[in-house]
């Protein structure tokens, strides 16, 4: 991958003190996925700090995916997007906003079972940002719990950002990945679309379901066509049954909208209050999970 550092001269493997594209000066690494690594970086046009995502390239697919992830330049409170991306040999540098609090799946590893005011106030926030995406004609296609991030809180509110477009759709339905393939992560897919379905707004809010469903049960990532069963003990009766209509079967039976499945949620009449305690009385916290930048 060539880089250039301060010298100008191409160097090797991406090391601290690197500069890509004469702009983004690689600080530390902050995360890795399957065929991506995040550094934090130093964003001198902008003179401020950014996470800096290296996906590797396997293909001309992948560089579609990069490409239409760097178009979605959805601006919303709750939607993080990347804002410039560089290419290179072998990657992809996608520039995004710094959110440093961990996503909610580290969340869930750290409190298990959520509340259900906290849990409805998640779920509103991310229908908040799926109502904005649709109405840009955009399938995310991969929400969970991974996909979403969240800013530090000593008191615990969350301020939550909707991450990961590299497999959304437009409406014009492209598809960014090969014929005959679906894409996502099981537990989080409806039904229709492990049947081979048109991806739909409505896939969007079964995934919303099934993060709700976890943040109310403390269970671990959901099976494919997953049964939602009885509330546990605590949660809220109104909330469940929401999340029993975001999570059916049939796409027909679900909220028309993101907007429509948080107008039913208001309705539920739960508001969260801070400092926000676990069900067993204990802080809860959003640290900073990044923590200062090195010297």
């Amino acid at each position: 991958m060539p880089i250039t550092g301060s010298r100008d001269r191409t160097i090797g493997p991406v090391n601290a003190g690197w500069v890509i594209g004469e702009r983004f000066v690689m600080l530390d690494r902050i995360g890795a996925g399957g065929t991506s690594r995040v550094w934090r970086a130093y964003d001198r046009h902008k003179e401020q700090y950014c996470a800096a995502k290296l996906v590797r390239r396997k293909g001309p697919t992948t560089v579609l995916r990069m490409v239409r992830e760097r178009a979605l330049q959805l601006a919303h409170p709750h939607v993080l997007t990347p804002y410039a991306w560089y290419p290179a040999d072998a990657d992809v540098l996608l520039a995004m906003e710094l959110v440093s609090g961990g996503s909610l799946e580290t969340l869930l590893g750290d409190y298990g079972q959520l509340p259900s005011p906290y849990a409805a106030e998640v779920l509103d926030q991310l229908l908040a940002g799926l109502s904005h995406i649709h109405a840009a004609g955009v399938v995310h296609r991969d929400v969970k719990p991974s996909n979403l991030l969240l800013e530090p809180s000593p008191v615990g509110a969350p301020q939550l950002r909707i991450t990961d477009f590299g497999i959304a759709l437009d409406d014009d339905g492209m598809r960014l990945t090969t014929t005959g393939f679906t894409v996502g992560t099981p537990g989080y897919m409806a039904p229709e679309v492990l049947d081979w379905n048109r991806p739909s707004p409505a896939q969007d809010l079964y995934a919303a379901g099934m993060v709700c469903w976890r943040m109310l049960t403390g269970a671990g990532d959901p099976e494919a066509r997953q049964q939602i069963g009885p509330p546990p003990a605590g949660v809220s009766h109104k909330l469940w049954e929401l999340l029993r209509r975001l999570c059916a079967p049939d796409p027909a039976d679900r909220p028309p909208s993101a907007d429509a499945a948080r107008h039913t949620l208001a309705a539920c009449g739960l508001s969260l209050t801070v400092p926000v305690r676990t069900l067993t009385g204990e802080p809860l916290q959003i640290f900073d999970h990044v923590g200062a930048p090195p010297t």
